[in-house]
């Protein structure tokens, strides 16, 4: 049978007031969603994509329940006949149950629901009407609320093991706004979440789905503008193949939106200089419209340290924050080697599972496992001469650290379902966001790969410390991405560059380059402004700058710490900090780690460390 209908809010009630069909609500955390029953069929909800009412709901099951809709002619209203609907519910022997009216159902057994009964499935509840609700179709949410979602749903999905994906659309020309949010949210799944980006540009974020199933999706939001003659293109970013943190995610789905149709961009690797005008000077390293920026004293230093490790092939560990640049830096140190001729090919190790990470790594033989139907080479071999960029290597698991640390001391790899190694000649260089020291005492990661990693340590500081930089990287962003479009790029107002440089950058330079990104999607002319900023952030959650003169790096929060006297220490300065995120968010430690741009167990670590309240579920 087909699958119930999204009702349209503008929809009339027969003249006589009476319902001819009745609906069902399904509240969720984004707003109440009304589906049109039939006369007469039966209803799959579940987490399953092909069900009627789809429940995006880690307690949900993929086929969780039934409902009967039966309708038979009323002989009371003679001359003209109507129809009363008999509506029944079966649990399908779900793993978390159902509930109507606060009580459990009995596994396939059939219930009898009236108008105004509640069904609960996990944390959602669907409502049955006996009349038209009249709420609207789907919402469209700001692009604030979206990304707000997409923190919580990382930190859900890394615990679940689960998968889901965002899609960027843009919009060509000025098709009218309701046509084409209708045409976007005819696609759309229940449980998705579809945005605005900004004039002719959306998101949708497609929960509990796989790339193959929401390139899909994508291709049919691109067709159902296209019947309706509005030209479109889309781009994916999947989790966690594409990236773990909502950063990453969103910028990868915004480089990807501009590369569609656009040449690659070659690019140069030097340094430069804080103040030397883009476009007359030396390029930086340009990678996907990013750029290696290098402020004064602490990054000419870094700079120059990178420049004497790459002469050698000793291995190199760059430490940051997430966002910080950690890749550029990897990508310079390869350019700046003898190496620089030969492949420079990363993994991370955060966007695969054990299995995945350890065949990438080392490749395998034809019938090595089920589904092995012909030989592959892994990184190592496949970067043979070059280097090899392990990308969040806190995050891979102990047994293939074990196999990494043979393979860096004897120099030879052994591909899965193998009997003979095979020599290689591959420079190694790490990166992560985690501190090593610490996962080494919780016994997260191995002791000895660590001191074989650590031979030389690029400490990246985060933006916030680069205060200087932000300024040449706006205007570098800018112009790679009007480059890939062909469109001048426009000039920062200094209101505008004020509010760039007092914000705190929990994101690094990958948040920075969004909302670059996002200010030339809103600023129709040739100047960028206080308006084409995202006010739900950096208007609204100032940070003053880093006093040039303080050695010791501080735990910056969003808001300034509580005053209190001059010589507070810095564990003082990070609890209040703490406090205060956590009081932003209401208690969710995932947003307030986020906020903080801190790793969450890093940041539930501090709260016990502190002796904080733990927040209340």
């Amino acid at each position: 049978m087909a699958a119930p209908t999204v009702i349209d809010s503008r929809k009339r009630k027969p003249p006589d007031g009476r319902p001819e069909r009745w609906h069902l609500v399904v509240l969720g955390r984004d707003g109440a969603v009304p589906y049109l029953l039939p006369v007469t069929g039966e209803i799959l909800i579940g987490r399953a994509e092909d069900a009627h009412i789809r429940i995006v709901d880690p307690k949900a099951s993929r086929s969780h329940a039934r409902v009967h809709v039966k309708g038979e002619i009323d002989p009371a209203t003679a001359g003209s006949p109507g129809r009363t609907l008999s509506c029944e519910i079966e649990d399908l022997g779900s793993a978390n149950g159902t509930r109507v009216r606060h009580e459990p159902l009995p596994s396939r057994v059939r219930t009898r629901l009236l108008p105004g009964d509640s069904i609960a499935i996990g944390n959602t509840v669907l409502v049955l009407h006996g009349a038209d609700p009249e709420l609207e179709v789907r919402r469209v949410w700001a692009h604030g609320y979206l990304e707000t979602r997409l923190i919580e749903e990382c930190a859900g999905a890394q615990e679940r093991g689960s998968q889901f994906a965002l899609v960027r659309i843009h919009v060509e020309g000025s098709p009218p706004a309701a046509l084409v949010e209708r045409c976007l949210a005819d696609v759309l799944r229940g449980g998705d979440l579809l945005a605005t980006y900004g004039p002719r540009e959306y998101q949708a974020l497609l929960l509990d789905s796989g790339e193959s199933g929401a390139r899909g999706l994508a291709e049919a939001m691109e067709a159902a503008l296209g019947a309706e003659g509005i030209g479109s293109r889309a781009a994916l970013a999947c989790f966690p193949v594409d990236g773990t943190s909502p950063q990453v995610l969103l910028g990868c789905a915004s480089e990807r939106i501009f590369a569609v149709g656009a040449h690659a961009v070659t690019a140069t690797v030097t340094a430069t200089p804080v103040g030397t005008p883009i476009g007359t000077g030396t390029a930086g390293l340009v990678t996907g419209g990013g750029g290696l920026v290098l402020g004064a004293g602490p990054m000419q230093e870094l700079f120059r340290l990178a420049r004497r490790a790459a002469a050698s092939d000793t291995n190199v560990l760059i430490l940051g924050e997430t966002g910080a640049g950690k890749e550029v830096f990897a990508e310079t140190v390869h350019r700046l080697s003898p190496r620089a001729a030969k492949p420079f090919l990363p993994l991370n190790c955060a966007a695969f599972s054990e299995s995945l990470v350890e065949s990438e790594l080392f490749g395998f033989e034809r019938g090595a496992f089920t589904g092995a139907t012909h030989a592959k080479p892994g990184l190592l071999e496949a970067a043979a001469g070059g280097t090899l960029f392990l990308d969040e290597i806190g995050e891979m698991p102990l047994s293939v650290q074990a196999k990494l640390l043979r393979v860096i001391e004897t120099r030879q790899v052994l591909r899965i379902g193998a009997v003979k190694p095979q020599t290689i000649d591959v420079r190694f260089v790490a990166a992560t966001h985690r501190d090593l020291e610490e996962e080494v005492e919780e016994k997260r990661f191995r002791e000895d790969l660590y001191f074989r990693l650590n031979v030389i340590t690029l400490q990246i500081p985060p933006l916030r410390e680069r205060i200087d930089e932000v300024e040449p990287l706006a205007r570098l962003f800018l112009q790679s991405l009007t480059r890939r479009i062909g469109r001048r790029a426009p000039a920062l107002s200094p209101d505008a560059l004020g509010l760039l440089r007092s914000y705190a950058w929990p994101g690094n330079i990958r948040e920075l380059r969004n909302v670059i990104e996002r200010a030339l999607v809103l600023c129709a002319d040739d100047l960028i402004t206080p308006e084409h900023l995202p006010a739900e952030k950096i208007l609204c959650n100032p940070w003053p700058p880093r006093d040039a003169t303080q050695t010791e790096p501080v735990a910056v929060p969003l808001v300034p710490p509580a005053p209190g006297p001059p010589d507070r220490n810095l564990k003082e300065i990070e609890r209040q900090a703490i406090l205060d995120a956590l009081q932003r968010c209401h208690g969710n430690q995932t947003r307030a780690a986020e906020l903080l741009g801190m790793p969450r167990r890093t940041f539930c670590k501090r709260v016990r460390d502190y002796e904080l309240p733990r927040p209340r579920a």
